[in-house]
């Protein structure tokens, strides 16, 4: 990569940026007690992004790593780039970046790579187990494990030269309770950036039996009813509505093409109690990096203060359009893709509420637990669903009810919020815009005003 960043091709280009990556993924899966799957993945490769007259950007990249192909990388992307320049008539903007040498290794007690074939196998294999010891009227039982090790490099022309050794280990549960046409699920997902210490507290048999009580109890509760309610929201859908409503439409290439969040910079977007970030750096969070893949560090951005949109997530381009600093924000999948504006651990900071008295000040409403995620587009209108309920009545928790659909408008959703959790929890989470990506969200409960598109009646 350095020899190539040294040729005289790439002189050609005002920028020249190469990303070199190996990646190990490992999944083993079980269902209903037996090992149904297990894969070992290796990839490794050049992406190169060369900007040409101030205008245009050309891609390209190799999955071999001899210095010939890394080379042809180079005058490919250098090709596109020119082509692509002849027909642009304005300049494109990109903030400047001061060089870095870093070298960055995501810290582990428990490192995955001390971990045998075998320890990894059994993961799935316990959590299947504690979901057939829950018995009742069980149906099926599935558990993945998911582990990805990736070693990345990034050399640029302004001077630049990152490693980061990046670790994440990911449990995936989902459990199916039946009795005749009655069908509940369940499910549960835990992960981090680190090793094999992730299941020293969140023990993959425990969680197995959890969920599949929880799908057993279901089967005998009602559908929740339908209309607006006052909701008291755990952090599992907390963090599913805070992920996609909030976050994709401040993410800025959406928001500068006309999203929801778009005209409302320095405006009141939701209540004084709310406070939203994006951080790369949250010790264990799926989205832990150092740099993003512009060579710019990850920061803690503030996004939303006391209500007030102070800020969207950056590349170096939107930056550079709007006359604000990068904020670490641009991320690709693997090597073989351009980086996209992409949230790495997004959060919502810890209120003055413990969990009981957010539900002591609720006369009647519910309580929503568990996500089965959902989808949401660039206006913040979104519509998710969640695995159960709980009336809340005169303060106090009442009978369960099945999941549903809860819908809005995140801005108006986010105004009516009224209490914010002291305690925060750090979840999981995938994304999949326009590449996949795995990311942290640090949440805690809130209560507000919400659509539940329940089956039950009003």
């Amino acid at each position: 990569m350095h020899k190539c960043l040294e040729s005289k091709k790439s002189s050609q280009a005002n920028l020249v940026q190469i990303r070199g990556q190996k990646r190990r993924m490992m999944v083993y899966a079980a269902r209903n007690g037996s090992p149904e799957e297990a894969r070992s993945i290796s990839l490794s490769g050049v992406g190169i992004r060369v900007l040409v007259d101030n205008k245009s950007w050309g891609f390209s990249s190799t999955n071999r790593l001899d210095q010939n192909a890394v080379d042809l990388t180079l005058e490919n992307g250098l090709k596109l780039a020119k082509a692509s320049s002849r027909l642009r008539k304005r300049a494109t903007p990109y903030e400047p970046c001061e060089p870095v040498t870093a070298d960055f290794l995501t810290p582990s007690r428990k490192p995955l790579d001390s971990a045998s074939i075998e320890e990894f196998a059994k993961i799935p294999l316990e959590a299947c187990s504690g979901a057939q010891d829950a018995k009742g009227h069980l149906a099926e039982a599935k558990a993945a494990c998911l582990s990805i090790e990736d070693d990345k490099y990034f050399v640029s022309s302004e001077g630049s030269c990152i490693h980061q050794q990046i670790t994440r280990l990911m449990l995936f549960v989902d459990v199916i309770a039946k009795i005749g046409s009655v069908i509940c699920p369940a499910s549960e997902n835990v992960g981090h950036s680190g090793g094999m210490e992730l299941f020293d507290e969140a023990l993959p048999y425990s969680i197995g039996k959890t969920v599949a009580e929880k799908a057993n109890r279901l089967l005998s509760a009602k559908a929740p009813p339908s209309g607006h309610f006052t909701v008291v929201v755990h952090p599992t859908l907390c963090a599913t509505l805070l992920h996609e409503a909030i976050g994709h439409p401040l993410e800025a290439d959406l928001a500068l093409s006309g999203g929801g969040f778009g005209s409302q910079f320095g405006k009141n977007v939701s209540s004084e109690l709310v406070t939203i970030f994006d951080d790369g750096n949250i010790a264990g969070g799926l989205g832990r990096f150092q740099f993003d893949d512009e060579g710019t560090e990850c920061k803690h951005t503030i996004l939303i203060e006391r209500g007030i949109l102070r800020s969207f997530m950056h590349d170096r381009t939107s930056a550079a359009l709007t006359g604000v600093c990068p904020t670490g924000n641009a991320h690709a999948w693997d090597y073989s893709v351009e980086p996209l504006i992409r949230q790495t651990n997004i959060g919502l900071e810890a209120g003055a509420y413990s969990l009981e008295e957010m539900i002591e000040g609720v006369k009647e409403g519910l309580f929503l637990d568990g996500t089965f995620g959902g989808q949401a587009d660039p206006s913040a209108d979104f519509t998710f669903g969640f695995q159960s309920a709980n009336w809340i009545r005169d303060g106090k928790i009442a009978e369960q009810l099945r999941g549903a659909n809860v819908s809005g408008n995140a801005i108006g959703v986010f105004k009516t919020i009224d209490a914010v959790g002291k305690d925060v929890v750090l979840r999981p989470g995938a994304c999949g815009k326009y590449q996949f990506a795995v990311q942290g969200r640090v949440v805690p409960a809130i209560r507000c005003r919400i659509m539940v598109g329940g089956t039950g009646g009003t």
